[in-house]
């Protein structure tokens, strides 16, 4: 959640009162679309007020990587999604669903972050309570809640390959998965488990020196990841 403040404070404010200047729930925080195409985000008030949102979508480029980058994009445009409704008033204590829309077929992943936005002027100053002096003023606020949603391609396909000299992974298939943990099988007897629980996305890599697989053989080494279809756990050899 992104929180801008209107004016400055002069004693600051607590992180104790960043939940209850929201009053908003957003649910799901992060969306796969189904096989259709589509995908709902519930926008829950709990506020006694009515507050007015508006949606923009940003693709994002490299996600899960220190290169990960947001750029806007024009709603219903071929590289984008569709968000109804894109603005709207949410009363106090109802609910707005979202349908979120993908508008082409892909052949490869592409993640999106869609930000629901307060209208600027529409949420209520903060209340602070008696006798506080941590804060001087009520403070108007404006809030942002980016919502990750997730387009898969028509035919996933998860493909791995290891560079155990580089010591890296590589998602050479077309949607991202999870990779729990990387194993060093060169003892016959066991392997030596290390864990990663990380997304690796179509055409990015991961650093796993933390395996310290450096030299191993490629069929000595065995990779564990959550398959994005089935939400099985798979294990395979790396070579």
């Amino acid at each position: 959640m992104r929180i801008k403040l209107s004016v400055l404070l002069l004693c600051g404010l607590t992180s104790a009162y960043l939940p209850a200047m929201a009053n908003v729930t957003i649910f799901p925080m992060r969306v796969m679309l189904n096989p259709q195409g589509s995908g709902l985000v519930n926008v829950i008030s709990k506020s006694t007020d009515t507050r007015f949102m508006s949606v923009d979508v940003r693709r994002v480029e490299h996600p899960a990587t220190t290169q990960e980058k947001e750029v806007k994009v024009k709603m219903g445009s071929a590289d984008s999604l569709v968000v109804t409704p894109a603005r709207f008033a949410l009363p106090a204590g109802a609910t707005q669903t979202l349908r979120i829309v993908n508008i082409r077929p892909l052949s490869k992943e592409v993640s999106y972050r869609v930000w629901l936005n307060a209208v600027p002027g529409s949420t209520p100053d903060i209340i602070v309570p008696a006798g506080n002096d941590e804060v001087s003023s009520a403070v108007g606020i404006e809030m942002s809640w980016g919502v990750v949603v997730n387009v898969p391609p028509e035919h996933p396909q998860v493909k791995w390959a290891v560079d155990t000299s580089a010591q890296r992974l590589t998602n050479q298939g077309n949607i991202h998965a999870v990779v729990t943990r990387v194993g060093d099988c060169r003892d016959n007897s066991h392997c030596r488990w290390t864990k990663i629980n990380k997304s690796v996305y179509a055409d990015e890599s991961l650093d796993i020196r933390a395996a310290t697989i450096c030299g191993a053989p490629s069929q000595d080494i065995k990779l564990e990841y959550i398959d994005p279809v089935s939400q099985k756990i798979v294990t395979i050899s790396g070579g």
